[in-house]
């Protein structure tokens, strides 16, 4: 059955959340529950948001194309002439082990005396990264910085702000045009209509057709019912691959540059064609449900409690190893890293999959008080999970 994804509006209630949070190198949870009036709003088909969770860096300097080219997985374009008319992209930067730090866009830039530059004429970029991250991603990159001509810095808060665009009545996606030379931006790529990313001098908005300004909260519930994990919370910093974080999928690696910090696994893991786990859209139902959901739907007045940080998901009435992992939610959807052929009816050998209708998941934890939680939970795969490329597609030539 096709997944279709829908929006329950139903009367006011008072629900109640936990917050994760993430320190430098080391992950907590913190036990302070949060108790809005409400859970936020979806979003409206067009509209535009100001992601006020997002921080830039910038960088530049007559190495810096030459620089980010070694550490980021998408390609950059290195001569003066193609460098200055690539658009932004997404992409991340990964450790030597080839795990996720950081996943960012990277926009070149024309504005690079405005931002501590000699000239308008070098290499100039800005990096769209977590902002609770921002400055651990700065450490990075001087990590490597050596004896690069470059010069890199946290953006203030105060100089430019990020924005997310979607929809229009005249079926753009976002007017970047109407910023004139002011606006950078580009196509966001992760996702089927997932609209454009927009950088403005702090007080500037982006302008769209019909479209609404909208909280980052209501953004990020359409974001997660598309299954786009984005920042360190949802694409875990050190632990998360990047294919079983969807940056392959979302287009952010580039499997015929050169070499970069941590391709080694990243390039083994694609040529194998077997990615076994992967970051899925899920939605939450209680223990007392006896059918599970049809349709992956968000529900702005739930009443579940969602659980403390990532959590294991196994199969109800069953023990063995885990089948995925709860990452991060709202009300009663959130983003988990599934076991494909456990959780899904995804088959990526000829063993087939595990996977049966009957099958139901669930997780558990302990609340402040010690008193076990559970809950049932349902992946669906995106619509544009499916039908991609195969790996002898992607390296075939075009005359092949």
């Amino acid at each position: 059955m096709k997944n279709t994804v829908t929006t329950i509006l139903s009367q006011s209630s008072r629900p109640r959340l936990y917050q994760c949070c993430f320190a430098a190198r080391k992950r907590y949870i913190s036990t302070t529950p949060l108790r809005p009036t409400s859970l936020p709003p979806p979003a409206p088909s067009s509209g535009f948001a100001h992601l006020s969770n997002r921080a830039l860096i910038s960088i530049h300097g007559q190495d810096a194309a030459h620089y980010l080219q070694g550490l980021t997985t998408a390609n950059i374009k290195t001569s003066p002439s193609s460098s200055s008319s690539q658009s932004g992209f997404y992409s991340s930067f990964l450790n030597a082990q080839g795990r996720v730090l950081h996943d960012v866009f990277i926009y070149p830039s024309h504005h690079a005396a405005e931002l501590g530059g000699e000239s308008h004429g070098e290499p100039s970029f800005l990096i769209d990264v977590d902002k609770a991250h921002a400055h651990t991603l700065r450490g990075h990159l001087k990590r490597y910085k050596l004896r690069a001509k470059i010069q890199l810095r946290v953006v203030d808060s105060g100089e430019r702000d990020v924005w997310a665009t979607w929809g229009g009545d005249d079926g753009a996606v976002g007017n970047i045009a109407n910023l004139g030379s002011q606006g950078v931006g580009c196509t966001d790529t992760r996702a089927p209509e997932m609209g454009q990313r927009v950088i403005t001098y702090a007080g500037g908005k982006p302008t769209i057709s019909g479209g609404e300004e909208t909280p980052v909260e209501s953004y990020d519930i359409r974001r997660i019912l598309k299954g786009v994990p984005q920042g360190q919370s949802e694409i875990l910093s050190g632990e998360a691959l990047p294919q079983e974080s969807n940056i392959d999928y979302m287009g952010g690696i580039d499997f015929r540059k050169g070499c970069y910090v941590g391709q080694e696994l990243t390039i083994r893991t694609h040529h194998t064609g077997v990615v076994r786990k992967r970051i899925l859209p899920v939605q939450l139902y209680s223990m007392e449900d006896e059918k599970p959901p049809d349709t992956l739907q968000y529900n702005p007045q739930s009443l579940l409690e969602l659980p403390l940080g990532a959590q294991n998901i196994s199969r109800v009435n069953t023990t063995g190893r885990s089948a995925g992992k709860w990452l991060t939610g709202v009300g009663n959807i959130g983003l988990a890293l599934c076991r494909l052929e456990t959780m899904t009816d995804v088959r990526l050998t000829e063993d087939g999959s595990q996977w049966s209708p009957e099958h139901e998941f669930k997780m558990s934890w302990h609340s402040e008080g010690d008193e076990e939680r559970q809950l049932k939970i349902k992946s669906f795969v995106p619509d544009w999970h499916k039908n991609r490329p195969t790996v002898r597609d992607m390296h075939r030539q075009p005359n092949d």
